[in-house]
């Protein structure tokens, strides 16, 4: 259980502009490979930095869920930062957009895995929102987690406008795991996310609907025929596998095996990996989780 207020964890956060990406450290790694990949080292020593991230991530996830509403989201955070307990209506309210995953986790109070993967899915798509981008491309697409870390479909698309290519316009489906094992080696779980995504890929950019998008009139035909691109393994499809772990199983080496799981697309840059390490993901997990609830 973390001791820090969430007044306290707000100012922290404040502090470094309410970005998780300015909380971590990350290095390049495995550039003489087919999958490249990062390495991104977050939630240092300081209770105050890990505070601050649990907290960005809780109000993240709250303002997602209820699109920023005051009287869901707005009463939700007054109530988390004045120490109080949400009743009557607001109460109901805010524990609808609240419970899908966090209910399970504030009844038990270890082992709860999909809480992790959950949070998992969060810090990818923070870091990938908010780390420097490549010059030679600029995001133009990238959608919050699922609302339960269970539901059917991809884990993360992120679609960017290119400098240069026959699209202008590229994109990359991702698949996201956790690993709370003790060694160092996470091969099995990066192993089963590049095995899903050259099974399933197809069938996940199916089940994408763009209908309820604000698209530019130039992204609109390019986004509506993804699964086209994937199965032709044209250049403006790409892969990639995050993997949320203990910073103590860090490892050595990794995806470098990635294009024996996942045959296709073999043009340069088709594969991305993504490591975020924390110390102790679970119970960081349970961190967000604790300021989510506070108010309820």
């Amino acid at each position: 259980m973390t001791d820090v207020s969430p007044v306290q964890a707000l100012a922290r956060a404040t502090a470094v502009g309410g970005r998780v990406a300015n909380l971590v450290k990350w290095e390049p790694k495995g550039e003489d490979q087919t999958c490249p990949w990062k390495l991104v080292v977050t939630l240092s020593g300081s209770t105050g930095d890990r505070a601050a991230a649990a907290w960005i991530i809780a109000d993240e996830i709250m303002r997602e869920r209820t699109a920023g509403r005051p009287r869901s989201y707005g009463k939700w955070r007054e109530a988390a930062l004045n120490g109080t307990k949400l009743t009557g209506t607001e109460y109901a309210l805010v524990k609808a957009f609240a419970e899908p995953v966090f209910e399970a986790a504030a009844a038990k109070k270890e082992g709860n895995h999909g809480l992790a993967g959950y949070v998992g899915e969060w810090l990818w798509y923070l870091l990938t929102r908010d780390l420097p981008e490549d010059p030679a491309r600029t995001v133009e697409i990238l959608g919050p987690p699922k609302a339960a870390v269970n539901d059917g479909g991809s884990d993360g698309l992120v679609v960017y406008r290119e400098r240069a290519g026959a699209w202008g316009f590229s994109f990359r489906l991702w698949e996201m795991k956790k690993y709370t094992g003790k060694s160092d080696d996470p091969g099995g779980v990066i192993r089963k996310g590049w095995t899903q995504l050259s099974s399933k890929g197809a069938t996940y950019l199916g089940m994408l609907s763009w209908g309820d998008k604000l698209l530019r009139d130039d992204a609109r035909e390019f986004v509506g025929s993804l699964a086209e691109q994937w199965v032709d393994e044209e250049e403006s499809a790409g892969a990639g596998v995050s993997v949320a772990l203990n910073a103590t199983a860090i490892p050595t080496n990794a995806f470098h095996l990635a294009h024996e799981h996942f045959t296709t697309h073999k043009h340069p840059g088709a594969l991305q990996g993504l490591v975020v390490a924390i110390d102790d993901l679970e119970g960081f997990a349970h961190e967000v989780r604790e300021y989510v609830w506070t108010a309820l």
